[in-house]
């Protein structure tokens, strides 16, 4: 799990109404991200202009199991459980990680219920917006790829 202090520096508490996020803030949470780490400034930038704020409530109820996969949300600050009985899921995520991707990159239902543990601030982008960016750039495709390539062990070998 990331530094929670460096993102806390990233994402000051709200005082009004204002964002609380630069795009360009958004972008340097988004590249600590492993999918996204392989991702240029550019298309991390891409990425920024598209991700929304979103505040929880501690024990407000993110997206429950076999919902749609309608967004992502990457942790910035808080802690959210992410669990499922019927597949024996039971994980607790916090700040520099991700709920909801699998359902949004696979476009299935959600596997588990994400439930905020603390107060959450998270970023989000909607399913459809990454679709839209992913279909007019390559760039962040291809780092997808080389992300999922490497996960997979199918890379040079080290000798």
């Amino acid at each position: 799990m990331p530094d929670e202090m460096a993102y806390s520096l990233l994402a000051p508490e709200r005082s009004s109404s204002q964002p609380r996020l630069t795009t360009l803030a958004k972008a340097e949470l988004l590249r600590a991200l492993d999918l996204f780490s392989q991702a240029g400034v550019e298309q991390l930038y891409r990425l920024a202009t598209i991700a929304q704020e979103a505040d929880f409530a501690a024990g407000h109820t993110i997206f429950r199991e076999d919902d749609i996969g309608d967004a992502f949300y990457l942790l910035v600050r808080g802690r959210v459980e992410h669990a499922s009985e019927k597949r024996s899921i039971k994980e607790i995520l916090g700040p520099g990680e991700a709920v909801g991707l699998y359902s949004v990159l696979t476009r299935e239902p959600r596997y588990a219920t994400a439930k905020a543990l603390q107060d959450t601030f998270a970023i989000s982008i909607g399913a459809e917006d990454l679709y839209n960016v992913l279909s007019n750039n390559m760039e962040i495709v291809v780092s997808i790829f080389k992300h999922f390539v490497q996960k997979l062990g199918m890379g040079p070998k080290q000798s």
